[in-house]
C-alpha cells in the first residue's frame, strides 16, 4: 500500500513538471535562425557601436579634406596698455633747429633764378647779395615751422579695441595634407573591417545560442524518453516484485534510476530559461521568454577543398585587411616623416572691419605669403624615419605570422568538421544497435532472464548515444560558424544550414 501510494505521489511529480514545460511552451514565439541574425543585425548594441564608429570615420575623412580649403576666421580683440605708445623725436627737431638759424643768419648764396617773370628774360639770375637774402629767408621760415612742428606724435592709444576677419590658406605643406586624407581613408577601411570582425564574432555567439537552445530542447526530448522508459521499467518492477518474480533489490535499484532519470530531465528543463537568457542578450530583445527555434540542428554532407578555403580567408578575412590597412598607414607615415625635410608655404590676408583708437599706421588690409623651412632639428626627423621603417619591418612580420596561424587554425576547423561528420555516421550505427539492445533486454527482463541493472545500463547508453549525437551535430554548427568567421564570410552560414548539402535533425 505504501509503495502504491508512493508510487502516485511520483507520477503526480512527473505530471506536474511535464505540466509545467507544457504551460511555458504552450504558446512559443517560433523564429529561424535567419530571422534570428536579422533581428541581432539590427538591435545587438556592441553591433549597433561598431557602425556608429564607422560614421565617426566617415566624418573624419571629410574634415581631413576640409584641410585642403582656407582657414577664414573673424578676429575681435579689446587691449588695454599700462602706457600709451608715442615717438619723441625732439632731440632731432633740437639739432635741425640751429642749423637753419646758423644758415639764415650768416649764410651766403648764389645762383638763386630770379621768379619775376617781367625781369627774369633780363636778369635770369639773381645777384649773389639777393640770392643770400632770398635763401636766408626761406631758411628762417622753415626753421620757425620747424620749431613749432609737432615732433612727440601719439602712436596707439593706451586702450584700443579691433575687429578683422583674416585667412590662412597652405599652399604646400610637404604633402603632409596629402598624407592626412590618405590616412584617414585607410582608417576607414580599418574601422569597416572591425565591423566585419565583430559581425563574424556575434554570428558566432549567435550561432552557439541559438543552435545552444535547440540543442536543450533536443536534450530534455532524449531525458523525457529516459524517464518515460526508467518510469515504465519502475512499474514493470514493482509488478513483478509484487508477484515474488524478482527481490526487492532489484525494485529498489529500479526506483532509484526512475528518480535519477527525473533529476536529469528537470535539470534539463530548468537549462532552458539560462540558454534562452544568453539568446536575448545577443538578439538584445527581452520579450523573448518563450523562444523557439525553428531551424534544427544540422550537418552538411561534404565540404570544398582546404585550399580554396584557405585562399578565401586569405583575400577577405578582416583580420588580415586590418594589417594591411595599418601597413599602408606605416607607408604613408613613412613617406610623411620624409617630407618632414621641405618647406612648408602658406598665403595668409587679413582685413580690418571695425576699430576703436586703433593706431592710424596700422593698414586695413594685408595679403602675403608665408613660408617656414626647418633646417635642423636635433636629428628628429631622420631618427623618425628609421623608426618607421623598423615600424614597416615589425607590421610585415606580423603580417607573415598572421597568415600562417590563420591557416593552421582553418586547418584545425576542417578537420574538426570531417570528425564530427565521421562520428555522426558512426554513432548512428551505435544509436541503432544500442536500442536494439536496450529492448532485448528490457523484454529479457519481463521474462525473468536479466537484472534491472542491465536494463537501465542499456537505457542509459540509449540516451548517452542520442545526447553524444546532438553534441556533435551542435559541435558541427558552432565550428563551422567559426571556420566561415575565420575564412571572412560568416554571412555564408545561412546558406550552409539548410539546402540538399544539409542533414537536418530533430528528434
Amino acid at each position: 500500500m505504501r509503495t502504491s501510494i508512493y508510487m502516485l505521489f511520483v507520477w503526480i511529480m512527473v505530471v506536474g513538471v511535464a505540466g509545467s514545460v507544457a504551460g511555458q511552451t504552450s504558446t512559443p514565439q517560433m523564429m529561424s535562425f535567419e530571422e534570428a541574425y536579422q533581428m541581432m543585425e539590427q538591435n545587438n548594441p556592441g553591433l549597433l557601436r561598431m557602425k556608429e564608429q564607422v560614421k565617426q570615420k566617415e566624418f573624419e575623412q571629410k574634415a581631413k579634406r576640409g584641410l585642403h580649403l582656407p582657414t577664414v576666421s573673424l578676429n575681435a580683440e579689446a587691449v588695454t596698455m599700462s602706457d600709451p605708445l608715442h615717438l619723441d623725436l625732439t632731440p632731432v627737431r633740437d639739432a635741425i633747429v640751429p642749423l637753419y638759424n646758423t644758415l639764415g643768419t650768416y649764410g651766403v648764396f648764389s645762383g638763386v633764378p630770379n621768379p619775376d617773370p617781367a625781369t627774369n628774360q633780363v636778369l635770369p639770375v639773381l645777384p649773389d647779395n639777393m640770392s643770400t637774402a632770398a635763401v636766408r629767408d626761406k631758411l628762417l621760415e622753415a626753421g620757425q615751422e620747424v620749431q613749432a612742428g609737432d615732433w612727440d606724435r601719439m602712436i596707439q592709444e593706451k586702450n584700443f579695441a579691433s575687429v578683422s576677419a583674416g585667412f590662412v590658406w597652405p599652399i604646400y605643406v610637404g604633402s603632409k595634407i596629402q598624407g592626412a586624407n590618405e590616412a584617414a581613408g585607410v582608417n576607414l577601411g580599418i574601422s569597416k573591417e572591425e565591423v566585419r570582425v565583430e559581425q563574424g564574432a556575434l554570428l558566432t555567439e549567435l550561432v552557439q545560442r541559438y543552435y545552444g537552445l535547440e540543442l536543450g530542447l533536443q536534450v530534455v526530448k532524449v531525458r523525457e524518453q529516459m524517464l518515460e522508459s526508467m518510469d515504465k521499467h519502475y512499474q514493470d518492477a514493482q509488478k513483478m516484485f509484487d508477484n515474488g518474480i524478482i527481490a526487492k533489490v532489484e525494485l529498489l535499484h529500479a526506483q532509484v534510476a526512475r528518480n535519477e532519470a527525473d533529476r536529469e530531465y528537470k535539470q534539463a528543463v530548468r537549462n532552458l530559461d539560462i540558454i534562452r537568457s544568453g539568446l536575448a542578450a545577443t538578439l538584445a530583445n527581452d520579450s523573448l521568454e518563450n523562444l523557439t527555434p525553428s531551424s534544427h540542428l544540422f550537418i552538411n554532407k561534404e565540404l570544398e577543398g582546404l585550399s580554396g578555403w584557405i585562399s578565401k580567408a586569405k583575400q577577405e578575412n578582416p583580420m588580415l585587411k586590418q594589417i594591411q590597412g595599418k601597413k599602408e598607414l606605416v607607408n604613408i607615415q613613412h613617406k610623411v616623416e620624409k617630407r618632414n625635410y621641405l618647406p612648408s608655404v602658406a598665403a595668409m590676408g587679413n582685413y580690418n572691419l571695425i576699430d576703436k583708437n586703433l593706431s592710424p599706421y596700422m593698414p586695413d588690409w594685408l595679403v602675403g605669403v608665408g613660408m617656414k623651412w626647418t633646417l635642423f632639428e636635433g636629428m628628429s626627423r631622420n631618427n623618425k624615419i628609421h623608426a618607421s621603417e623598423t615600424l614597416h619591418n615589425q607590421v610585415e612580420f606580423a603580417e607573415q605570422k598572421a597568415h600562417s596561424d590563420l591557416e593552421a587554425y582553418l586547418t584545425k576547423l576542417y578537420q574538426e568538421l570531417h570528425m564530427q561528420m565521421e562520428q555522426k555516421t558512426e554513432l548512428e550505427t551505435t544509436l541503432e544497435l544500442a536500442s536494439e539492445y536496450a529492448a532485448s533486454t528490457e523484454k529479457a527482463f519481463n521474462e525473468g532472464f536479466a537484472t534491472s541493472t542491465s536494463v537501465v545500463e542499456a537505457y542509459t547508453k540509449v540516451a548517452q548515444v542520442k545526447a553524444l549525437r546532438l553534441k556533435v551535430l551542435y559541435d558541427y554548427d558552432v565550428a563551422l560558424a567559426r571556420f566561415l568567421q575565420a575564412t571572412g564570410t560568416p554571412e555564408d552560414f545561412t546558406s550552409y544550414c539548410r539546402g540538399e548539402n544539409s542533414v537536418l535533425e530533430s528528434l
